[in-house]
């Protein structure tokens, strides 16, 4: 069975996702996590791979241009290996 899902707009969902939200609070920074988990598990997206590390600077650049949350992780390592926990 093939993939249904269409990766460009997902991603694009998701980037809207952390447009409008606020990640000072623990539940938002696991959703944001569990939708990342969920996009590369569709997506056979691998950690590691130079297209997981693009699209999750697009996601991290995202983050510093709200300026939400990014005081949660001390620099993109710390926000990398956050987001990667259930895909290794």
């Amino acid at each position: 069975m093939g993939n249904t899902i269409n990766k460009e707009a997902e991603f694009k969902w998701l980037c809207g996702y952390v447009e409008q939200s606020c990640f000072d609070e623990e539940l938002c920074r696991d959703r944001l996590r569990m939708l990342w988990t969920t996009y590369c598990l569709h997506h056979n997206t691998d950690v590691d791979t130079l297209v997981y590390e693009m699209e999750l600077l697009d996601v991290w650049g995202l983050l510093e241009k709200t300026g939400d949350g990014t005081s949660e992780w001390g620099d993109y390592e710390e926000f990398s290996r956050f987001m990667s926990k259930y895909l290794h």
